[in-house]
Order: C-alpha cells, then sequence, then structure tokens
C-alpha cells in the first residue's frame, strides 16, 4: 500500500461537536471517517450525568471505552462499562449510553455499513 491511499485525522478532540435534541444531553461526536459501504469511525465524548439519544439502527455498532465509566442501556437491561470494555451492539437493538460518573466518559465507536 502507498502512503498516498492513507487517511490521517489528528488532533481528534478537539473537532468534537455538540449533539442536542431528541433526548441527548452532554453528547458529543465526531465522525473520523466514513464509507457507507464499508464502516464509520468516529469518537463520542459523553458530559458526567450525559446521554446518548436512546435509538436504534440497523448496522452492528461497537464502542471501545478509552476513559471514564458508564452504562448501555437497552430494553433488556443495563450493563456498566469502564474503560478498556469492548461492546458490541447487535443491530435493531435499542440502546442508549449514560455517564452517571463525574468525568467525561470517551468511547471509541465502529459503526457498521449503511451508517
Amino acid at each position: 500500500m502507498s502512503t498516498s491511499s492513507l487517511i490521517t485525522v489528528r488532533q481528534t478532540e478537539s473537532l468534537l461537536r455538540p449533539i442536542a435534541g431528541d433526548g441527548a444531553q452532554g453528547l458529543s461526536l465526531t465522525r473520523l471517517y466514513q464509507n457507507p459501504q464499508h464502516f464509520t469511525f468516529q469518537l463520542a465524548q459523553i458530559e458526567p450525568g450525559g446521554v446518548s439519544k436512546r435509538h436504534q439502527h440497523p448496522w452492528e455498532q461497537v464502542n471501545w471505552v478509552v476513559s471514564g465509566r458508564g452504562r448501555v442501556e437497552t430494553d433488556g437491561g443495563m450493563i456498566p462499562i469502564s474503560a478498556g470494555d469492548c461492546v458490541v451492539i447487535p443491530g435493531e437493538v435499542t440502546h442508549a449510553i449514560a455517564n452517571p460518573g463525574d468525568v467525561p466518559l470517551l468511547l471509541v465507536a465502529v459503526l457498521g455499513p449503511g451508517a
């Protein structure tokens, strides 16, 4: 592979944009790479007391917790998460991610084809 085909995104945390509405509070996102035929790669930060919008989608979502603690809420219950954890959310599963802690929750997310 030649280096001309590589994509590099630097200073990613400075690209975070607040997302509001539909129940989301204290959530910031940045899409670092998106190719709907393959995958979407993004960074998410949820402030203390914040929560993502409760939603579902047809694609699989994989979240890796970089720092902080939180919980993934689904119709089936609640799963605590913390730094180093990896959570796979199957398609069509209604979910939200909340931060009940006192420091920001930072996540790397990979969304499957179609995102």
